[in-house]
């Protein structure tokens, strides 16, 4: 059977590597003893995937993967016992049977929610940074990417589809921010802070919590 699951990433494990991740979720799933589905060939490892990669030092409530096993377990079972088994800062939050769904997690993606607690260097007011952030949402947002062609001047600014100040003090503000996340990319969100700064003409630090990933359920047949 395949078993989707949702899973949170939270601040005691933040700088846990996507690869780290993927270790740590077969030991949890080792330690829960379940039947797991392994692939063919000279070195066996899990039948398990994930959506989409955290960037290292952000947290998030909505990851996914899914993995296959080789006896029908029931999803809270299946929660059950590898929570039982993971570290402070994992944690499963749902799981369901996927039934007959043979595709890939990623194609699924559509966008993802951002929030993003800065902490400037120096006090901002509020007008200026208001304006810095709704000038992120108008004209081209031209970066210097890393790609494997080397580095490449793109615009990101199709990838951003909502950008706004929720929370704010001179010295500390929450934004909200929605971006593309699909199979072909997504919103780079540490570019994007790189051009704020430049456009509010200060620096500061940030935190970044991943809130949601809008998916598209509909090819699930349950």
């Amino acid at each position: 059977m395949r078993i989707i699951a949702a899973f949170s990433k939270l601040e005691p494990v933040k700088f846990v590597s996507h690869l780290d991740m993927q270790r740590l979720f077969q030991r949890a799933f080792r330690r829960a003893e379940l039947p797991l589905s392994y692939s063919k060939g000279f070195n066996p490892h899990p039948l398990l995937s994930f959506a989409t990669a955290l960037s290292v030092g952000y947290t998030s409530e909505s990851e996914y993967f899914d993995v296959m096993l080789d006896e029908y377990l029931s999803p809270e079972e299946f929660t059950r016992r590898v929570n039982a088994a993971l570290p402070e800062g994992v944690r499963i939050t749902s799981a369901l049977d996927a039934g007959d769904f043979k595709g890939s997690l990623t194609p699924l993606m559509r966008s993802a929610d951002y929030d993003a607690v800065l902490s400037f260097d120096a006090p901002v007011e509020r007008e200026r940074l208001e304006a810095a952030v709704s000038s992120l949402l108008d004209g081209e947002l031209i970066v210097d990417k890393k790609t494997k062609g080397g580095i490449k001047s793109v615009d990101i600014r199709p990838m951003l589809l909502e950008a706004s100040v929720a929370d704010y003090s001179e010295n500390h503000a929450r934004l909200e921010i929605r971006g593309v996340l699909s199979a072909e990319g997504g919103l780079p969100p540490e570019l994007l802070f790189g051009v704020l700064e430049e456009r509010l003409g200060a620096s500061f630090s940030r935190r970044v919590h991943r809130k949601k990933i809008e998916m598209d359920w509909s090819d699930l047949k349950l």
